[in-house]
């Protein structure tokens, strides 16, 4: 199942999380390179340990069919693996993420993590996923400017769709 939000469709919930472990960015920035997924939310470091096979596999069949059609259209970049700074204290990396040829002109290729969000961001859903955590994920997203909708895949349901 693929769930589509754009900031035209998606109203702020108020809901807070415990933090753990508080950090700047820039000691964000200074994390390992492990088998470790690091995100910051809002200051709080988030770690997740390496996906399954089958959510690799999801990702996998997204993101070349989502290359295919951007390279063949000629519309831009399908990044995975790719932290994005979304704001002061915020830096994600979603699973797969497009970036429009006008977003794409300006970005050095050599330079981690981008500044901004990417046009389109893609989630893929996993079990030990909440749903408090992804809406707040995606709220990162659409309010950080260049994004304009984010996808979330629920691979387990093996359904696709649009609320």
């Amino acid at each position: 199942m693929i769930l589509g939000y754009s900031s035209n469709n998606l109203k702020q919930q108020g809901a807070t999380m415990a933090t753990t472990t508080r950090m700047t960015f820039e000691q964000f920035l200074q994390l390992p390179e492990d088998d470790m997924n690091y995100e910051l939310n809002e200051g709080e470091l988030l770690v997740t340990p390496s996906p399954t096979p089958y959510h690799n596999i999801a990702r996998l069949r997204l993101a070349q069919a989502l290359n295919l059609f951007v390279s063949d259209h000629r519309l831009g970049l399908v990044l995975d693996g790719t932290d994005f700074r979304l704001g002061p204290n915020t830096g994600r990396r979603p699973h797969v993420a497009f970036l429009s040829a006008r977003r794409f002109s300006g970005l050095n290729l050599h330079q981690s993590p981008v500044e901004g969000a990417p046009t389109l961001a893609v989630e893929i859903i996993s079990p030990t996923n909440s749903a408090l955590d992804m809406m707040r994920k995606v709220h990162q997203y659409l309010n950080a400017a260049e994004c304009q909708v984010v996808w979330v895949l629920y691979p387990l349901l093996n359904f696709a769709g649009r609320p």
